[in-house]
């Protein structure tokens, strides 16, 4: 499991391949100095919920990896990710499998 870390303090858990795949449209967005929400949905004691940050290179990101070899890049998912990125709800992290993956990497 990886860890995005927000800000000072805050930590949240994803698998390696799909912050990886974040990291990478954040980053694409830092660059130009844009800012967004991001949103997933996570499992709690009571059930499914959902979180939502506000993504901003003023505010502290940093990525943690359990793990080194996170495989090739699914080009097609960074595509979406990012396409979402861009809507009025942000970047709304959706499963690999959710995109119509034909499992081509980049």
């Amino acid at each position: 499991m990886g860890t995005l870390i927000y800000g000072r303090s805050l930590k949240f858990e994803f698998d390696d391949r799909t912050l990886e795949h974040v990291k990478v449209v954040v980053l694409a967005r830092f660059r130009k100095r844009e800012s967004f929400l991001l949103s997933w949905t996570q499992r709690d004691a009571r059930g499914k919920g959902s979180m939502s940050v506000w993504i901003s290179p003023d505010i502290p990101l940093g990525f943690q990896f359990e793990g080194d070899a996170r495989g090739p890049l699914s080009r097609e998912w960074i595509e979406a990710l990012t396409k979402l990125s861009y809507t009025n709800q942000g970047l709304v992290i959706v499963p690999e499998r959710a995109i119509g993956s034909d499992h081509s990497h980049s």
